[in-house]
C-alpha cells in the first residue's frame, strides 16, 4: 500500500486529495447538519488547530454551486460521496475568515471591510453576473461593514431568481474580538454595544447578517456556519440563535474535528512504516499521542476522547523525520501557551484565579457553572469570575469536559487538563508567576549516582534565594513543588526524570517522584511542605514534617509504589530558601 503524506496546517480539501496527504473523513456530518431539525445558523466552537477551518472547506467545495465539477476530484472516497444529499453544490456559498483581522481597535473596522472585499471578489470572480459591479472594487468602500454588506445583498437580490440562496461560511467569527475581550473590556463594550456613546460596530455587523437570513424572497441568506473558540455572545446574533445552546456541547458533534482514536489509528497506519523505525511500536506511538494530545473531550454526555489534529501531524511528521519518537512535550497546540493563560488568570478574581492554579497543579477535577457566553451583559465587570475563567480555560483548550457525574445534576460542567502537554502549561506559569527561570546543565551526579540529596536541595535553595523579593509573597507550596521538579530535570546527564503530582493508584498525588535511570541508582520519592518566614517557627515546622512523614507512609504501600526496587521516600520542610527539616524514612 502507498503511504499518504503528512503535511500539518493544510485546510484546503483539493490540496489534500491532490497530494495525498492524511486526513480523517468527517464528510458525514454533512448530511446531520442538513436534518430537518438541525439548526440552519449552527456555531461551532474549538479550540485552535482541531481542523474547524479544513471543516469550512469541506463545506465550501460540497455546497458550492461553482465546485461541482470537482465533487468527484475532491470528494471521491469519502463517505458523502456515496451518500450525497440532494443540497450537494446547490448554494451561493461566501466565505468569511477573522482569523487575520487585527485585535488593534483602530483597525478593526478596516480589517472586517478588506476581508468583507476579499470575499465578496472571490465570489464576483464565480459568479460575474451575481457579484459586485467591477467598479465596487475600485472605490473606497467606507468604513461601515454593514454597508459593505447591504451592497452585496441588495445586488444579489437583484440578480438572482426564485430558489437562489446564499450560504454564509464564517470561520473564526471571535477570532479579533476575543482578543479584545482579553486586553482591554472597555473597547470589548464599545464594539458589541449600540448605546449611546458606543460604536456597536461587531454588532451591526451581524444584525445586517441576521436581517437577511432567508426564507423570504428578500432574505437570500439561507444558511450561516460559524466557527470560532469561545462564545462570543452578539446580542442581535444570538437572539434567533443561541450560541450557548448550539452545537459545539452536543454529543453528536463531538468529534466533528479532531481525530478519534480510531481516526487517528487509521492515519497512522496509513502514513507510518515502523520496519523503518528501528523497532519503535504503533501501541507506543498511541501512548506518546495520548499523552501529549489527546484527552479532549466536548460533551459530558459522551465518553470519547478526541486527540488535537494539527499536534497529532505534527508529531507524526518529526517521528519519521527523525526516526524517534519526540522527547519534548513541546507546545503542540499552537493555543497552548503560558502568554494566553497569563491573560486570562490574570484578569481573573484572584481567588478564583488561586482555586482553579491550585486545582489544576494537583492533578485535580473543578467544578463550573454551565460554560458562560461573554457579551455586553458583562455588567462592566473589569474581572473574570469563576465560571467565565473556567470557561476561557475550556474554550482555548488548557482545560476540558469530564463525563456527567451522576451525583451531580447538570447546573455543573467538570473540567480538567486534558493530556500532559496541558498541565506542563499550567507548571510553566507557576513557574512564572514568581519570576523563576532554569538552568541547564547542573551537575547532579551525587543525586543519581550515589543516592545524596543534598546537591538538589542546595541547588533549589540557592534558585528560590534569587528571586526576586517581590516574588515572596506570591510564593507557596505550588512554587516549591515547580523549583523542585526543574531542578531535577536541569541535571547535565538526563539521568533523573522527575514527575510531578505523580499518580499514585489510590486516588491520590505524590508531590514529586523523581526516576533515577542510573543502572542500580536510587529513586526518590518526596513530601514537600513550604513555610514562610513569618510562619515557619519550630511548631509549624514540626507539624508540616509529621504531615509529610504520614503521607509518604500511605505512598510507598499504595499500588503504583510499594513494588518500586531503590525507593528512597524524603519528607522536606522548606521555610522560604532553607530546607529546616529534612528526614529520611526508614
Amino acid at each position: 500500500m502507498k503511504l499518504r503524506y503528512i503535511q500539518p496546517g493544510i485546510a484546503s480539501l483539493s490540496s489534500i486529495m491532490a497530494r495525498r496527504l492524511a486526513f480523517a473523513d468527517k464528510t458525514h456530518y454533512l448530511e446531520i447538519l442538513e436534518r430537518p431539525d438541525s439548526p440552519d445558523v449552527p456555531v461551532f466552537l474549538r479550540p485552535r488547530r482541531f481542523g474547524k477551518t479544513l471543516f469550512t472547506d469541506i463545506l465550501f467545495n460540497y455546497y458550492d454551486k461553482s465546485k461541482a465539477a470537482d465533487f468527484d476530484k475532491n470528494f471521491k472516497g469519502t463517505w458523502i460521496y456515496s451518500h450525497p444529499t440532494e443540497n450537494k453544490n446547490s448554494y451561493y456559498c461566501v466565505r468569511l475568515d477573522f482569523s487575520s483581522v487585527t485585535s488593534n481597535i483602530s483597525g478593526i473596522a478596516g480589517g472586517l471591510i478588506s476581508e468583507l472585499c476579499g470575499a465578496f471578489k472571490d465570489f464576483t470572480d464565480r459568479y460575474p453576473d451575481k457579484g459586485l459591479p467591477g467598479d465596487f472594487f475600485e472605490k473606497d468602500p467606507g468604513d461601515d461593514p454593514a454597508i459593505v454588506i447591504n451592497k452585496f445583498i441588495s445586488n444579489f437580490r437583484s440578480h438572482s431568481k426564485s430558489g437562489e440562496w446564499l450560504y454564509f461560511i464564517i470561520d473564526e467569527y471571535d477570532h479579533f474580538i476575543n482578543e479584545v475581550l482579553s486586553k482591554d473590556r472597555e473597547a470589548f463594550r464599545d464594539l458589541t454595544s449600540t448605546e449611546e456613546g458606543h460604536s456597536g460596530l461587531v454588532k451591526l455587523f451581524y444584525t445586517c447578517l441576521k436581517r437577511y437570513r432567508g426564507p423570504e424572497k428578500d432574505k437570500p441568506i439561507a444558511r450561516i456556519f460559524m466557527t470560532g473558540v469561545s462564545a462570543i455572545s452578539l446580542d442581535s446574533v444570538t437572539s434567533g440563535f443561541n450560541i450557548e445552546t448550539g452545537i459545539s456541547a452536543d454529543a453528536e458533534f463531538n468529534a466533528m474535528a479532531g481525530f478519534t482514536r480510531d481516526e487517528l489509528s487509521q492515519i497512522i497506519d496509513e502514513t507510518v512504516d515502523f520496519s523503518a523505525l528501528g523497532g519503535i511500536t504503533k501501541d507506543q506511538v498511541m501512548e506518546a499521542l495520548k499523552q501529549r494530545c489527546g484527552g479532549y473531550r466536548f460533551s459530558e454526555q459522551t465518553e470519547e476522547e478526541i486527540f488535537c489534529p494539527g499536534a497529532c501531524l505534527e508529531f507524526l511528521g518529526d517521528l519519521l523525520s527523525d526516526g524517534e519518537i519526540p522527547k519534548a512535550l513541546k507546545d503542540l497546540n499552537s493555543d497552548i501557551k503560558t502568554r494566553k493563560l497569563r491573560d486570562i488568570l490574570g484578569l481573573t478574581d484572584p481567588a478564583a484565579a488561586e482555586e482553579i492554579s491550585d486545582a489544576i497543579f494537583r492533578r485535580k477535577s473543578i467544578a463550573s457553572g454551565q460554560l458562560a457566553s461573554f457579551g455586553i451583559d458583562m455588567r462592566g465587570d473589569e474581572t473574570f469570575d469563576r465560571t467565565q475563567a473556567l470557561s476561557q480555560l475550556v474554550y482555548r483548550g488548557y482545560l476540558t469536559r469530564e463525563p456527567e457525574r451522576p451525583d451531580r445534576n447538570c447546573e455543573f460542567v467538570w473540567c480538567r487538563a486534558p493530556n500532559e502537554a496541558c498541565y506542563q502549561t499550567f507548571v510553566e506559569y507557576e513557574a512564572e508567576r514568581v519570576g523563576f527561570s532554569r538552568a541547564r546543565g547542573l551537575d547532579l551526579s551525587e543525586v543519581s549516582e550515589r543516592g545524596d540529596l543534598t546537591p538538589l536541595l542546595n541547588e533549589v535553595s540557592a534558585r528560590i534565594a534569587r528571586l526576586n523579593p517581590s516574588a515572596q509573597s506570591a510564593f507557596n507550596e505550588r512554587s516549591l513543588q515547580t523549583v523542585c521538579f526543574y531542578t531535577a530535570m536541569d541535571g547535565n546527564d538526563n539521568a533523573l526524570q522527575p514527575e510531578l503530582q505523580c499518580d499514585t493508584g489510590d486516588g491520590e498525588h505524590a508531590d514529586l517522584f523523581i526516576r533515577n535511570r542510573t543502572e542500580g541508582g536510587r529513586q526518590y520519592l518526596l513530601a514537600l511542605k513550604y513555610l514562610s518566614d513569618a510562619k515557619g517557627n519550630d511548631q509549624a515546622v514540626a507539624a508540616k514534617l509529621e504531615e509529610a512523614k504520614a503521607q509518604l507512609e500511605r505512598y510507598r504501600k499504595v499500588p503504583n509504589f510499594k513494588d518500586v526496587k531503590n525507593l528512597d521516600c524524603w519528607t522536606i520542610v522548606f521555610v522560604n530558601a532553607e530546607p529546616k527539616a529534612v528526614e529520611k524514612l526508614a
